[in-house]
């Protein structure tokens, strides 16, 4: 008599089924992943230094690696283990950059006379061999570390076109300030973040100098 094998026919069905669900759902998830992996802007990859000096202000040099577009990175400083423990939270700055210059002494971020807001960038370009400048005057503690300025208690700060001096009753405040020249000697973290990402492009330890 003849056997009727139809009874194998569902089995099969059913693999090949769930091997075309896996096979559509393993497209799926590579197509989303390699569009995340697209998507995701790849930091720059940079070494920037930096120099300082309570007479003529902060020097941040790029020494090589990738041009950086200015609109894309965000420079701050942090006090050094030097300064004290655990305060790299409470003395974090970001560097204003309408107060960052290049050589010819013109800002790099552009602000508009009218509005006194920003309003784009006079340099675009931070390129290996470049470097650019935070003149001693724009390094006043209120600009540069506004964290750790000293506020009442009969706080003064003085420019005499040189150096930076404090009066008043918080020297405490005033023994964070890079501007101090009792803090020679002392170091600081130089940092340049990308914005896009958030990753640390470069690190720099500073040694304040006189």
């Amino acid at each position: 008599m003849k056997q009727n094998s139809e009874h194998a026919v569902s089995p099969v069905v059913g693999v090949m089924l769930m091997l075309v669900v896996t096979i559509i759902i393993a497209a799926v998830v590579s197509g989303f992943a390699g569009g995340l992996i697209k998507g995701q802007a790849k930091a720059p990859q940079a070494t920037i230094q930096g120099k300082f000096s309570v007479t003529s202000g902060l020097q941040i040099i790029h020494a090589g690696g990738d041009a950086i577009p200015t609109s894309g990175i965000e420079i701050s400083t942090t006090c050094g283990p030097t300064f004290g423990s655990n305060l790299e939270l409470m003395t974090a700055n970001v560097v204003n950059l309408s107060t960052v210059t290049n050589s010819a002494g013109t800002p790099v971020l552009y602000i508009n006379p009218t509005t006194g807001m920003p309003d784009g960038y006079n340099i675009t370009s931070f390129n290996p061999g470049d470097t650019l400048y935070v003149s001693i005057a724009n390094c006043a503690p209120a600009i540069l570390q506004p964290t750790v300025v000293a506020l009442g208690g009969g706080s003064v700060y003085a420019f005499d076109g040189t150096h930076w001096t404090y009066s008043g009753q918080k020297g405490q405040y005033w023994g964070l300030n890079f501007v101090n020249p009792n803090n020679v000697g002392k170091q600081f973290y130089l940092d340049v973040h990308d914005k896009a990402s958030g990753a640390l492009i470069s690190r720099s330890v500073v040694t304040i100098t006189g």
